[in-house]
């Protein structure tokens, strides 16, 4: 299926249909000219996929042979292991290449918000996704900056997390998220249904909700403005029947603005992931109500204890510009430093806000 659909105008549904007529994909791939008439299909689209695959008849052990040497896999919407979810959907990505566990879809909750955050949407992420994850379920969300990466981080302290990418997996796993994406696929699963150095563009994003919501079975929004890309989310998730669930917020803030107006409209206000579990039946793993599963003096303490140790030259050099009494924007950081490119200083501004030595609110950083 990869390899018609690398084909221009071989978009997902095409692909489905035409696997579907001859009984696999590998049967399409193979079949001949004529048996291709049975099917109506654009003869425009049709000659795009003979073209393709008389110039590169190698093409699906090419892939096949990219993905084992890049550690990726790639799923089908005809594999078993498929999720049912998501097949379900109207335009189901016919393929997806993915780097982690698929056991990641398990039971699925989707949080996602604005990219610019403040201090308050990001702790309220962080909490509701680490609390969902310690009940066992998987938080899905889009590895954006902001609420997205937030709530990615909040799961992965008490269990799994999902990235739904917006762009090929191979070019995220070169960029600034490189680091994110590696510590999320060894705890969950990264995905993306675009071609692996695909570079991610504004019409690619819609795609990509599409995904969050599908594999989902609720869509949390926290923090979004009138015109957030989270609020697509919403709505694809209303036109699959799943739930909408808003966190509220600020009503002086324009931040809030989407979160509030989503109340208004009959999505259902989130205060506490309780309410969650108990709509959904989710089993809880753990009383994550009575005790925490890190005691937070002795997480607290290895921060303290770690930091100093984790911190390389480079890191240092930048971890020393920012200051702990207020915030300062990329720009100045950039200004400060001219021995380190630009890539390698965003690069090391989000190891050190994994590490928790640095807190980002609206693009500023100062330390904790």
């Amino acid at each position: 299926m990869a390899a018609m659909k690398a084909a221009n105008q071989m978009g997902s549904q095409r692909v489905i249909k035409i696997s579907n007529f001859f009984g696999g994909a590998e049967k399409a791939w193979h079949a001949r000219r004529e048996e291709f008439e049975k099917i109506n299909l654009p003869s425009n689209a049709l000659e795009s996929f003979f073209e393709f695959r008389k110039k590169f008849p190698e093409a699906p052990e090419m892939i096949e042979g990219f993905c084992e040497k890049k550690n990726f896999k790639l799923c089908c919407i005809l594999d078993e292991d498929y999720p049912p979810i998501l097949k379900n959907i109207p335009s189901a990505p016919a393929i997806f290449y993915y780097r982690g566990n698929l056991r990641t879809f398990s039971e699925r909750v989707a949080i996602v918000g604005t990219r610019e955050a403040t201090e308050y949407g990001k702790k309220a992420a962080q909490k509701i996704s680490s609390e969902l994850a310690a009940a066992g379920l998987t938080i899905v969300s889009g590895a954006a900056k902001g609420i997205d990466t937030a709530a990615h981080i909040g799961a992965m302290k008490n269990g799994r997390t999902a990235a739904i990418l917006g762009g090929g997996i191979s070019y995220y796993f070169k960029s600034e998220k490189k680091k994110l994406l590696e510590e999320i696929s060894e705890k969950g699963i990264v995905i993306s249904e675009f071609s692996p150095s695909f570079q991610p563009n504004t019409g690619s994003f819609p795609a990509r909700n599409k995904i969050i919501a599908g594999l989902s079975r609720c869509v949390i929004v926290i923090e979004a403005g009138e015109k957030s890309g989270a609020l697509l989310t919403a709505e694809d998730a209303k036109k699959f029947s799943r739930d909408v669930f808003a966190v509220p917020g600020n009503i002086f803030s324009e931040k809030s603005l989407g979160c509030n107006n989503l109340i208004k409209n009959g999505a259902i206000l989130l205060n506490d992931v309780k309410d969650i579990l108990k709509k959904y039946n989710f089993s809880v793993e753990q009383n994550i109500f009575e005790t925490e599963k890190i005691p937070a003096p002795v997480e607290e303490k290895k921060i303290l204890e770690v930091k100093p140790i984790e911190l390389t030259d480079t890191e240092k050099k930048i971890f020393d510009i920012i200051p702990a009494e207020e915030y300062i924007t990329l720009d100045e950081i950039l200004m400060s430093v001219d021995d380190i490119d630009a890539a390698e200083i965003s690069s090391i501004i989000l190891e050190l806000e994994l590490k928790k030595y640095i807190t980002e609110d609206g693009g500023r950083y100062r330390r904790n």
